[in-house]
């Protein structure tokens, strides 16, 4: 579900015999009109390619740079740059003896926006393996809007402990702009701490993931943050994260709003007992409002005596949160959590 179909858009290519245009206005006379901006740069990173160097301009895959870091500076603003970044087999679950055994193990910012980093992955799973540069270190921190990252597996060092966060986003309204951010086909493994934390950004969109007991959280917004609103969160993976330490699948504890939570599947094992398991699943605190949260997959029972049941797994938040036709183990919630 996740590397094998990432995508990602060469830049635009016009055939000025079909499509002339207009004289000095590139892209007219077309019925469609321009997909993107006409002069983006791709631009090809493989630590694994021989002579792979950050001296290079990078734009030829056969001769790329050695870092993403370096990648992004070469970036420029809406212009429509792709980073593409080549596959490995720097995991414990792909085949070493082949090769390409060197992982991305960089600590990046994202400070240009409307670009693009994607994995190009050989497997539907296991992506281009991206890890920290230290011990419990963050992968990605996102501090520009409109950037979309796809096809990574986030985990563990080949020499550390584990990550600490996989993709931090944060807006400041200063000097840090981290909304509109897409994570998609995209692994969290079980080395992860928090996969996706959220510093009051918006208009976010995570969809398609998987995430595969994370130490404490899949998608979190601190209590000492500002949230996550008007995101749209859906068809993700959810598999028995925050089951080794606190937290939950998705824990939004700051005053998070507006926000669209659908078809995801959560599943925790304590749940299906049952047994306890308090917030680990869709978290809310009381100051987050007119969120939905509909067609859901639980493994835990409806409303009950017992423990782990849907009251358990899940706290509701503000009273305007609508929880909708969400699936529990022996049926379909009709209330909301407590």
């Amino acid at each position: 579900m996740t590397g094998a179909n990432v995508s990602f858009a060469p830049p635009l290519q016009r055939f000025n015999s079909l499509f002339p245009g207009q004289y000095g206005v590139p892209g007219a006379w077309t019925d469609t009109g321009l997909r993107m901006h006409s002069t983006g740069t791709v631009f090809y990173v493989d630590p694994n390619f021989p002579g792979a160097s950050d001296a290079r301009d990078g734009t030829d895959p056969t001769s790329p740079l050695l870092t993403v870091a370096t990648a992004i500076t070469k970036c420029e603003a809406y212009r429509g740059d792709v980073i593409a970044v080549m596959g490995n087999a720097g995991w414990y679950y792909t085949e070493g003896g082949a090769g390409y055994t060197t992982v991305i193990a960089e600590e990046v910012t994202v400070d240009v926006p409307g670009i693009k980093i994607v994995g190009l992955a050989p497997s539907a799973m296991t992506n281009v393996m991206w890890t920290p540069a230290s011990d419990g270190g963050t992968c990605i921190t996102v501090h520009e809007c409109d950037v979309l990252i796809e096809g990574f597996t986030f985990t563990e060092g080949q020499t550390y402990a584990a990550c600490g966060i996989a993709i931090d986003t944060t807006y400041d309204g200063a000097t840090m702009f981290g909304d509109s951010l897409t994570v998609r086909n995209c692994l969290f493994d079980d080395t992860v701490d928090i996969a996706i934390q959220c510093d009051f950004p918006w208009y976010c969109h995570f969809h398609n993931n998987y995430f595969a007991q994370c130490d404490n959280y899949g998608i979190y917004a601190a209590a000492a943050g500002d949230g996550l609103s008007f995101s749209l969160i859906h068809d993700n993976v959810f598999n028995m994260v925050g089951e080794t330490d606190s937290g939950g699948a998705i824990t939004l504890l700051s005053d998070s709003d507006n926000n669209h939570i659908y078809n995801n599947q959560i599943y925790n094992a304590a749940a299906t007992v049952p047994a306890a398991a308090t917030d680990e699943g869709i978290v809310f605190a009381a100051g987050g409002t007119n969120n939905q949260i509909s067609n859901n997959w639980f493994s835990c029972p409806l409303p009950g005596p017992g423990a782990g049941d849907w009251d358990d797994l899940n706290t509701t938040g503000g009273a305007t949160n609508a929880w909708v036709h969400n699936m529990c183990t022996n049926g379909i919630a009709v209330t909301q959590p407590t």
